[in-house]
């Protein structure tokens, strides 16, 4: 989306066949990502998204109402040109996942990480055979090369609008096993959301709830189960 964009000037935002892939046209003018590439995304599902995102903007564009938007142009302008650190980056956090970094109290506590947790890296070990250690406290500790290159390769299998959805469950979540378990179907989006929310649902029960903390743990939920749905269509 051109930045310098403020007013709607289009009656009509359709999608159009181009090659191998798919553009937005708005009144038959394509739409371009801010650097100025073109907006070609490979996903029909993903091109009648962002059609209808700009279908829906009143007489000023709001960026924010138009995630699919924003992701194709990170997509075009970010992950194409640096597939490969992307790939590095993301790969990382499964050397420190948050799954494999245990509370020390209280037992309750540790009880329920047990419960929700073990399943998922039990998984990771016995269908993924990449087995992740797991350690009590904030202490960094060395996950095996073999395990984390099976994770890299997982990455090395995604489309670029895969892994556009990909990096966002990992970062949002904190969890790269519990994002494979989910895009494996291992978890509903649900349930994944919940594993990687264990710690402030458990605040949540002892103090009870924040107002604050509470609206801003909607909004990662909300863009969570977003990055999810794009991942889903970028299949």
């Amino acid at each position: 989306m051109t930045p310098s964009l403020k007013k709607r000037f289009w009656k009509n935002a359709q999608v159009a066949s181009v090659g191998n892939g798919f553009v937005i046209e708005l009144d038959g003018q394509v739409i371009r990502t801010p650097s100025k590439a073109l907006l070609k995304v490979e996903s029909h599902k993903i091109a009648e998204e962002i059609a209808f995102e700009w279908m829906a903007q009143k007489e000023v564009v709001d960026p924010a109402t138009m995630p699919n938007t924003r992701m194709a142009n990170s997509v075009i302008d970010k992950i194409m040109v640096n597939r490969e650190a992307v790939i590095d980056m993301l790969a990382e956090y499964a050397g420190s996942d948050l799954l494999c970094y245990r509370a020390t109290t209280p037992q309750g506590l540790i009880n329920h990480q047990n419960e929700i947790w073990n399943p998922i890296l039990n998984w990771s070990k016995n269908s993924l055979l990449a087995p992740m250690l797991t350690t009590s406290g904030v202490m960094h500790i060395k996950q095996s090369i073999k395990s984390i290159s099976i994770y890299q390769d997982k990455l090395e299998e995604m489309n670029p609008y895969q892994l556009a959805g990909m990096h966002d469950l990992i970062t949002i979540s904190g969890s790269f096993v519990i994002s494979m378990a989910l895009i494996s179907n291992q978890l509903n989006v649900s349930d994944a959301w919940y594993a990687a929310t264990v710690d402030e649902r458990w605040q949540e029960k002892q103090w009870g709830i924040d107002d604050e903390a509470a609206e801003a743990l909607e909004t990662r939920r909300l863009d969570f189960e977003f990055a999810y749905k794009f991942w889903k269509n970028a299949t």
